[in-house]
C-alpha cells in the first residue's frame, strides 16, 4: 500500500508557530472509486480522479493518441475518496480552536469527517475551512469526500435561471477551471479530486489570518507602508508586536490591545531610501523579507514571514486626441509591456512541480519578457508561480476566472463568487509582481459582436447585462478596490476586433490575422493602443508530434493528429499563411512541414511584435498568445508541452530586447527604426547597414551615417528603395544593419520582406562578441536565415 501525506501549512505567508500554536501533517492513505462502489484505488492527493485512473491502469493516458475520446465517461460519473484511519497528536486535540481547511476541491463536493457531513463545496477556485473541534479524535479519524459529476448539477442549476445565458451555460453555471470543458488548444476532461492540500490548524490564544503591506507613499527617498494584521484571538487580551524587515537595523515594535474574535491591527512603518521593485529589464526585483511576531512577553504567540518589495504600479487610460491611452508606469515611469499570455503549466492538478515553474519563468525572463497575463478560463495560479515572477520581475496580469460566456448572478452565485474574489485580492496583494486585475477574457466582447444576443427578447437581454455589471463592476471591482492598491479592468478586450474603437481605446485582442484569415502586413498598420492577445498557431516539437500519433509512422491524417487539433480550421489556416510566405512542404514529411510552420509563426508574430514596439508611445504593449501548453498539441503556443521552445520564443531574444533595430518597407522607402526601452540618456552614434539578396549578392553597401540614440522608438532612416537598388517591394532582399556607440555595438540581421519565393527560415545562433564595457567575450544570441532543406 502506497502511503501519501495530508500535507499542512498556512497559505498567505510562511507562518511558524510558537508554543501554543500547532498544525500537524496528518499521515494517511488515500482511496477512491466509483461513488456506491467499492474504493479500491490508491489515490494521490493533491491530485486528480484522471491521474490516478491513469496510475492504477484503469484508463490509458488521455493525453496520448485518441484516447481522450475514450475517456469521456469519467466525467460523466461521481466519485468518491477516503482516508484510511488516522490519528491526531494530542498537541491538536488539546488547542482551543481546531479548524481543518480544505485548499483546492473540484468542483461538487461533500465532506464528511468521521461519518459526520461537515462541508459541501461548489467552487473549484475557493478554499474551504471548517471547525472540527467536536469531530477530531486522538485515533481512527477518517475524511471521506464525495463529488458529483459537473454536467447534471449545472444543468439542474440552468433551470433556476430565469434567462439562458449566451456562450458556453453548462461550464459558465459551475466555479470549476473552464478549460476541462474544453478549449481550440486542449481537451474535454470534466475530471474532479482535491487539488491542493488538506490543513489542520489548532491553537489557544491567536492566530495571525491575514497580513497586509498597504503603501501609503512611495518614493526613492522614503516609503511610507501600513502593515494591516487580521489577527483572530480567543479572548481579549495584551499582546505585543515586533517587525524586522532585512536590510534595517531597526526594529518596529508596538504594544496592541485584542478583543476576543477577529481584530484589525495597523502599524504604519517608515523606511527611507528603500530599494525599489523593478520589472525585468528596468531594473533590479529588489525584495524584502517581513518577520511578523506576536508575543505575551516571553511566548511566541504567532509567527509570520513574508516577502515582499517597494513598489508603485498603475494602468493609465487617459483621454486624448486619438482616443484614450493604455499603457502601464512602474515607479511612474512609462513601462513598454513586452509579454504572453500564460494558461495552466499543466492540465492536471498535482502534476506541476517547483521546478516546472522554475524552468518556465526563467525561460521568460531570458526571453526579455516583462509580464505574464493569467488567462481567465485557467486557474489563480499556485504560490510559488508569483514568487517567482516577484524574483525575476515579471509583472503580472490577473484575470479572474471568467472567459467567452455570460454568467449568471442569481444570489448563490454572486455570493460564491464574492468569497472567490476575496481569497485571492488579499492572497496576492503582496507580491510586488501583480500588477493589474482584469474582471474577464473577452465576455464583454462576446455579447457584443459574437451574436449572443440573438433570440433574446429585450427583458432577457436586460437581465443579463444587469447580471454582467452585477458580477464585474460591482463584486469584482469592489473586491479589488477594498483589498489593495491595484487598478482593476473590467474585461480583455474592451472592444472587439469589428469596432473601430478597439484601435484607439483600451486593450485589444487582434484576431483578423488567423480567425479572419487577414494576411500579417495588417499588423502594421492596425496597431492598437495595447494588443493583449494576437497569436498564430504551429507544430510543436517532433517528440511532441510523436505522441500525439497513433501510429509511429502516422502523417498529416493520423487520427491521433487529428484528435489534437481543436480548431476547425487549424490545419487549413497553417498552410494557407505557410503559401502566402513559403513554397508549402509535403504534409507527409512531418519534421519539415512542422519546422517551417514554426518559421511562418516566428516571422509572423515577429512583424506583428516590431510593429507594435515601433509605435511606441501610441501602441504601449503586445502579449502574444500563447505562452505555453497544457497537453501534446496543435496551438499559438511559443513553449511546447515538453517545455522545448519553438522559433518564435527563440527569436524573442531579440524581438524583445531592451534595444532593438527594425527595419521595414513603406511606401517604397526602407525605413529604419530605433526602438529603445531604457531610460538612458541620448547618444551619438554611427550606422552602416549592407542589402543582400538571399543568395548573398551584395546590392548596396551605405556610407558611415551618424544618428542619435534615445529612448523609445523613433525613425532614424527614410530613404527611396530605388535609391539603394532595390525593387519597390523589397522581395528577395536582405539588410544587415550595424549601429556603433562609444560603449557598445547592436547588430540586426533581417528580411525586408517575408513574401518571398525561396525557403529561408529564420534560425537562432550563438555568436560570440567582445564586450567593450566588460573587456570579455559574451555569448548573445542572434537572428541567421539558413535554406530549408528539401
Amino acid at each position: 500500500m502506497r502511503i501519501f501525506c495530508l500535507q499542512l501549512f498556512i497559505l498567505m505567508s510562511v507562518s511558524l508557530f510558537g508554543q501554543k500554536n500547532h498544525h500537524q501533517d496528518v499521515t494517511a492513505s488515500w482511496k477512491c472509486g466509483e461513488t456506491g462502489k467499492t474504493l479500491d484505488i490508491p489515490a494521490t492527493i493533491p491530485g486528480c480522479i484522471h491521474t490516478d485512473l491513469i496510475a492504477a491502469g484503469k484508463i490509458t493516458d488521455p493525453f496520448k493518441g485518441t484516447n481522450e475520446k475514450d475517456c469521456q465517461w469519467v466525467g460523466e460519473k461521481n466519485w468518491t475518496y477516503q482516508t484510511e484511519p488516522f490519528s491526531i497528536d494530542a498537541l491538536i486535540l488539546d488547542r482551543e480552536v481546531q479548524r481543518m481547511r480544505f485548499n483546492g476541491l473540484d468542483t461538487y463536493a461533500t465532506v464528511y469527517l468521521n461519518d459526520q457531513k461537515v462541508l459541501v463545496a461548489d467552487n473549484a477556485h475557493r478554499s474551504w475551512e471548517i471547525d472540527v473541534k467536536k469531530m477530531l479524535k486522538a485515533s481512527n479519524n477518517i475524511i471521506r469526500i464525495e463529488f458529483l459529476s459537473p454536467i447534471p448539477v449545472g444543468n439542474e442549476r440552468l433551470k433556476t435561471l430565469y434567462y439562458p445565458l449566451p456562450g458556453e451555460a453548462i461550464r459558465a453555471i459551475s466555479r470549476k477551471p473552464q478549460y476541462h470543458y474544453g478549449w481550440d488548444w486542449g481537451p474535454k476532461l470534466l475530471t474532479c479530486g482535491i487539488t491542493k492540500p488538506i490543513e489542520i490548524i489548532a491553537y489557544d490564544d491567536i492566530r495571525i489570518e491575514n497580513t497586509y503591506l498597504r503603501s501609503i507613499s512611495d518614493s526613492e527617498q522614503k516609503t511610507e507602508t501600513q502593515i494591516e494584521l487580521t489577527i483572530h484571538s480567543t479572548a481579549d487580551r495584551k499582546a505585543h508586536v515586533r517587525i524586522d524587515i532585512d536590510k534595517y537595523s531597526e526594529k518596529f515594535e508596538a504594544d496592541i490591545e485584542l478583543r476576543k474574535g477577529n481584530n484589525i491591527i495597523k502599524l504604519p512603518i517608515s523606511l527611507a531610501y528603500p530599494y525599489r521593485w523593478w520589472c525585468n529589464g528596468q531594473g533590479a526585483a529588489n525584495l524584502y523579507t517581513y518577520d511578523i511576531e506576536i508575543t505575551n512577553g516571553d511566548q511566541l504567540l504567532d509567527r509570520t514571514i513574508i516577502r515582499s518589495g517597494f513598489r508603485t504600479v498603475h494602468l493609465i487610460t487617459q483621454k486624448d486626441s486619438i482616443g484614450e491611452s493604455f499603457h502601464f508606469e512602474l515607479n511612474n515611469q512609462k513601462v513598454f509591456i513586452k509579454g504572453a499570455n500564460y494558461i495552466p503549466i499543466k492540465y492536471f492538478p498535482g502534476q506541476a512541480k517547483k521546478e516546472d515553474y522554475e524552468k518556465l519563468i526563467l525561460q521568460c525572463k531570458a526571453a526579455h519578457i516583462n509580464m505574464l497575463r493569467v488567462w481567465g478560463g485557467g486557474n489563480y495560479e499556485d504560490d510559488v508561480f508569483y514568487e517567482l515572477c516577484d524574483q525575476h520581475g515579471i509583472m503580472v496580469w490577473q484575470d479572474f476566472m471568467f472567459a467567452c460566456s455570460m454568467y449568471p448572478a442569481d444570489s448563490l452565485f454572486v455570493t460564491n463568487v464574492m468569497a472567490e474574489a476575496e481569497e485571492h485580492t488579499k492572497r496576492l496583494r503582496n507580491h510586488p509582481s501583480m500588477a493589474l486585475w482584469c474582471g474577464n477574457n473577452e465576455n464583454a466582447e462576446g455579447w457584443e459582436r459574437w451574436g449572443w444576443q440573438q433570440g433574446l427578447n429585450e427583458k432577457q437581454k436586460a437581465k443579463l447585462w444587469r447580471a454582467y455589471l452585477d458580477i464585474f463592476d460591482l463584486t469584482l471591482g469592489k473586491a479589488v478596490r477594498e483589498n489593495t492598491n491595484l487598478d482593476y479592468w473590467q474585461s480583455s478586450p474592451r472592444y472587439g476586433r469589428g469596432d473601430a474603437r478597439s484601435l484607439t481605446e483600451g486593450d485589444s485582442h487582434y484576431w483578423g490575422v488567423w480567425h479572419d484569415e487577414e494576411p500579417f502586413e495588417v499588423m502594421n498598420t492596425k496597431i492598437p493602443r495595447f494588443m493583449s492577445e494576437f497569436g498564430m498557431q504551429s507544430f510543436p516539437s517532433q517528440s511532441v508530434v510523436e505522441e500525439m500519433l497513433v501510429k509511429p509512422d502516422g502523417g498529416y491524417a493520423d487520427a491521433g493528429l487529428l484528435q489534437h487539433q481543436k480548431h476547425v480550421r487549424g490545419f487549413k489556416l497553417m498552410d494557407k499563411y505557410m503559401a502566402n510566405w513559403y513554397n508549402p512542404v509535403s504534409h507527409t514529411d512531418l519534421r519539415q512541414y512542422g519546422k517551417l510552420t514554426q518559421a511562418v509563426q516566428a516571422e509572423g508574430i515577429g512583424l506583428g511584435i516590431e510593429s507594435h514596439r515601433r509605435h511606441s508611445p501610441y501602441c504601449m504593449g503586445t502579449m502574444y498568445w500563447q505562452l505555453n501548453d497544457v497537453w501534446p498539441s496543435f496551438s499559438w503556443s511559443g513553449i511546447d508541452y515538453q517545455g522545448q521552445p519553438k522559433l518564435m520564443h527563440e527569436m524573442l531574444s531579440v524581438l524583445y530586447a531592451p534595444q532593438l533595430i527594425s527595419c521595414i518597407v513603406e511606401a517604397k522607402n526602407l525605413q529604419i527604426h530605433w526602438i529603445s526601452d531604457n531610460y538612458l540618456p541620448t547618444e551619438n552614434a554611427t550606422m552602416l547597414f549592407t542589402i543582400k539578396k538571399l543568395t548573398g549578392e551584395i546590392v548596396h553597401t551605405s556610407a558611415p551615417i551618424s544618428v542619435m540614440l534615445s529612448h523609445g522608438s523613433e525613425m532614424i532612416l527614410n530613404t527611396p528603395l530605388a535609391v539603394l537598388g532595390v525593387a519597390a517591394n523589397g522581395k528577395d532582399h536582405m539588410i544587415e544593419v550595424e549601429i556603433k556607440t562609444t560603449k557598445e555595438t547592436y547588430r540586426r540581421n533581417q528580411k525586408l520582406s517575408f513574401q518571398n519565393s525561396l525557403n529561408y527560415i529564420p534560425t537562432v545562433v550563438i555568436a560570440v562578441k567582445d564586450n567593450p564595457m566588460t573587456k570579455k567575450n559574451e555569448e548573445r544570441k542572434e537572428i541567421r536565415y539558413v535554406l530549408l532543406q528539401p
